[in-house]
């Protein structure tokens, strides 16, 4: 069996044509990455509440200030993640 150049031509276009398809669809973001971006939006959120809380109830118990810092960092904290989730968001929008 002897192979024609036109043949071999034709083999190899069809192999880059399928290369290139492969690759659009390997590059293509798949349905994963959008819970992974809404588990770290809702995760940066979370550990900002956390955090400003956790320093509010500690500077509570040091300045004998009960309800004072942890309700002060409580809601600084939630204006924190909620502008971190904004920001995010942005930029994932430009992308």
């Amino acid at each position: 069996m002897a192979f024609k150049m036109k043949d071999i031509k034709e083999l190899d276009s069809k192999i880059k044509d399928l290369s290139e398809k492969t690759r659009k669809v390997e590059s293509e973001p798949s349905s994963n990455s959008s819970l992974g971006m809404a588990m770290k939006l809702s995760s940066e959120m979370v550990a900002a509440v956390f955090v400003a809380s956790l320093i509010g109830y500690y500077l509570d118990k040091w300045l004998e200030t009960e309800p004072f810092f942890l309700i002060f960092l409580f809601f600084l904290g939630a204006v924190t993640g909620i502008l971190n989730v904004v920001r995010t968001s942005k930029m994932i929008n430009k992308e």
